[in-house]
């Protein structure tokens, strides 16, 4: 099939999972990659999966591994290489990022791609993934949640205007095909002027994948540092329906008569006082604009602060964690026209 990866050349109807060295500790202790290949009978695209580019994001480590389990060789057509867990050096510490004790600097996987073999720990780590999978790959799909303090469920679809070039139209069949009504936040990150830190999104996998030409989409699915199944059973549907969509699988895809929100404008609402936040919304919910989001208490109970939907929106994120500090992440609002 033409389809080579850490010196293994896959042939048809091959099932994999084996770890792969990346680096090693300063004991000399390897650090590695469980890789999870499924190859079918027939030719086909070739998806990589990720999950866990952020050690505190479990859903996708969960929803990779099911959907793997499920693939029959003798019914797929193409192939699958999938990483459950992306950032081996963030999960040991129960993190969003590796701590300075494993790697020297503090960096966040996903705003360092392609990475760099001579470089820092985490930047090795993702150019053997880059160099051994990325570039070879037809489409990406990269399995996100909220982390600690954040539930969501939603699809990033980052563009530039140098990738709408090459792939932006892949990308939109990418969350269409994924479909069940999972909204969209569909972004352009040129010229630097996204509320959300435009300049870090510049280092996502997305958006250098579709640099060199690669659709990718980011399915944002859970939070809260706990496994949610009906997450992690949409995040497994969307893969699925890509597939089918592909030509991958025969089976007929779920969710297609869902109307799926796509927000061109969005904004992160954050917390000017500390204190606890009482959410006045749920997850997915759409607004009105100047709706009541919720309330920020101080700890004798009083009401402090109270968040406004800055227009008519679709809650994409939700805090799940209900202490807040000044600046921290509450609600992020994808604008419906």
């Amino acid at each position: 099939m033409g389809v080579n990866f850490f010196g293994i050349k896959l042939r048809s109807k091959e099932s994999i999972n084996k770890q792969f060295k990346v680096a090693e500790f300063a004991d000399g202790t390897p650090i590695s990659l469980l890789i999870r290949v499924v190859s079918g009978l027939k030719e086909g695209p070739l998806i990589s999966m990720l999950g866990a580019q952020h050690g505190d994001e479990y859903n996708g480590i969960v929803a990779i591994n099911r959907l793997l389990d499920q693939l029959d060789p003798e019914e797929l057509s193409g192939t699958i290489i999938a990483i459950p867990l992306s950032n081996p050096l963030a999960f040991y510490t129960d993190e969003c990022m590796a701590p300075p004790s494993m790697g020297y600097r503090r960096l966040n996987m996903n705003t360092v791609w392609p990475g760099d073999r001579e470089g820092l720990l985490t930047q090795r780590i993702v150019s053997a993934i880059w160099e051994n999978i990325i570039i070879q790959s037809d489409y990406i799909i990269d399995f996100h949640d909220g982390g600690r303090i954040i539930i969501c469920r939603y699809i990033l679809a980052e563009h530039l205007k140098e990738t709408d070039r090459q792939v932006v139209d892949q990308i939109k069949k990418l969350y269409t095909l994924f479909g069940q009504g999972v909204p969209v936040q569909f972004l352009d990150h040129s010229g630097h002027h996204q509320r959300m830190g435009a300049l870090t999104r510049l280092g996502s996998l997305s958006i250098q994948a579709g640099l060199i030409g690669i659709p990718c989409i980011m399915a944002e699915m859970g939070g809260g540092l706990r496994i949610w199944e009906e997450h992690v059973q949409t995040a497994v549907q969307g893969a699925k329906n890509i597939m089918i969509g592909l030509g991958m699988l025969q089976e007929e895809p779920v969710g297609h008569d869902k109307e799926q929100i796509v927000a061109k404008e969005s904004a992160w609402l954050r917390s000017k006082h500390g204190g606890i936040l009482y959410n006045n919304c749920e997850l997915n919910e759409i607004v009105e604009k100047k709706a009541s989001l919720g309330v920020i208490k101080d700890i004798a109970g009083r009401s402090i602060e109270e968040i406004f939907a800055p227009y008519k929106s679709i809650l994409t994120d939700v805090r799940y964690q209900p202490k807040v500090h000044s600046g921290d992440w509450l609600y992020w609002c994808g604008k419906i026209e």
